[in-house]
């Protein structure tokens, strides 16, 4: 009897008919978590089908189901390796949202943040440069272009005016340096480099203008010149760079990268010597011509006193060029958090001394809009001053610290800024005369 009965309700089932003989009714089609059943009889047609999982759950998106759109999962927590700072968000690893947004600095009264320690010029106090060339210009109409020749007229006996060689319309600072080099300020740079192998370091020597525009009858200085500093450098540890900037000046020994009436050069002699820096460090380096600058006149420096005054060289007077960075920056200068806000170029003066960097301070601190993580610190005397501008476009900072002054230890500063690059850069002839200071601030 029983296998009967299993014969018929198979029976019923193929002709659609329910166990009591009735046709079925179908309901709703199943769903993911629904059966159809029979309106009839209530008995199931099509079992529900289940859920079918979606991509797994991430920090933006839970996982849902494809067929019906239930959340399955919920969207995961987000994760961050770090808080935010000052000048960072918090930031998620996992999808790059950003969970925090960075908190600002808080600058208090010595012109540093509160929370972070970094020095930094308030917004509404930041540097602005001015339009392009001829903005803030003086009369240019009686100069010669920096780029062509034509500078230093030398119509006279050249003669000795205390330390000064006149030469004309212009003055030297007679120097031959020792074709031997110079040892003392290569050990330095060895031993710095030593002390902190983890930092990238060049090597930057500058010639003098003797070395290019002195008169006839006197030892060659460019020789000279030219073999102390292949002699120096060659005795740099192997992974030092050195730069070669005699090299690149050469190339425009007749342009006007220093001035006639005072010790100093020119920002055309440190454009040069810029790029070769760039050169020594795989950096492209911006073109001469693409920088805003401005021009002035009438500019008499330190040789025409220590000359005792030659009437030449106040008929010739010399003139100043600065070239403005090309992306924003703000710029601190002194010590032991006394600083004030300064600039890179100041338009307002003509003396090499006032121009570049507002002169020689014990440190000077620049903050860029760079975010490449990199902190270049620049062991420098005056000369030093006009090369600093150039740096400001390939650094997030430029820490420059003045070899003759007194500040913090070496040490404290690299890890206080977090110095990734080092230069030494001196003139030649400074570089002897401060080889001790060099040493006592490089490896203290």
């Amino acid at each position: 009897m029983k296998k009967t009965a299993l014969i018929v309700l198979a029976i019923l089932m193929v002709l659609g008919l329910s166990a009591c003989g009735h046709e079925h009714v179908p309901g709703p089609a199943a769903t993911c978590t629904t059966h159809q059943i029979c309106t009839e009889c209530e008995e199931i047609l099509v079992e529900a089908t289940g859920h079918r999982p979606g991509p797994s759950a991430t920090c933006l998106e839970p996982q849902v189901c494809e067929r019906c759109g239930k959340e399955l999962s919920p969207k995961l927590d987000h994760v961050s390796k770090k808080a935010a700072t000052c000048t960072e968000g918090e930031i998620c690893i996992g999808c790059g949202t950003e969970i925090t947004p960075k908190l600002g600095h808080s600058i208090n009264e010595k012109n540093a943040c509160s929370t972070c320690g970094l020095q930094i010029v308030p917004e509404n106090q930041k540097y602005i440069k001015p339009g392009r060339n001829g903005a803030l210009s003086d009369n240019l109409d009686n100069i010669v272009p920096e780029t062509e020749s034509g500078h230093y007229n030398n119509n006279i006996d050249a003669y000795y005016a205390g330390a000064v060689l006149v030469c004309g319309d212009y003055g030297l600072e007679y120097f031959l340096p020792s074709a031997s080099g110079n040892s003392g300020w290569a050990k330095t740079i060895n031993q710095f480099a030593e002390k902190y192998p983890e930092l990238n370091v060049t090597a930057l020597l500058v010639p003098k203008s003797c070395t290019f525009n002195s008169p006839e009858g006197y030892t060659d200085p460019y020789e000279r010149t030219e073999a102390h500093i292949s002699a120096t450098y060659d005795m740099l540890n192997e992974g030092i760079k050195a730069a070669d900037c005699l090299g690149i000046m050469s190339e425009h020994s007749e342009e006007y990268m220093f001035y006639r009436t005072d010790h100093h050069w020119t920002s055309l002699g440190a454009y040069y010597a810029s790029v070769a820096y760039c050169n020594a460090n795989d950096i492209v380096p911006y073109e001469l011509d693409s920088y805003e600058s401005v021009v002035k006149t009438d500019f008499l420096g330190t040789l025409y006193n220590y000359a005792g005054g030659p009437s030449a060289f106040k008929e010739n007077l010399d003139y100043t060029v600065g070239r403005y960075p090309h992306i924003g920056y703000s710029m601190i200068a002194g010590n032991s958090g006394n600083w004030y806000n300064t600039a890179a170029i100041n338009y307002n003066y003509k003396t090499y001394a006032g121009m570049f960097i507002s002169g020689d301070n014990p440190l000077t601190l620049i903050t860029t809009e760079n975010k490449n993580g990199k902190t270049l610190m620049i062991f420098k005397e005056s000369y030093g001053n006009a090369f600093v501008p150039y740096m400001i476009d390939y650094y997030e900072q430029v820490l420059v610290v003045d070899i003759r002054e007194s500040t913090k230890g070496t040490g404290e500063l690299i890890e206080e800024y977090g110095v990734t690059d080092v230069l030494f850069i001196n003139n030649c002839q400074a570089a002897v005369t401060f080889e001790s200071e060099l040493r006592s601030k490089a490896l203290s």
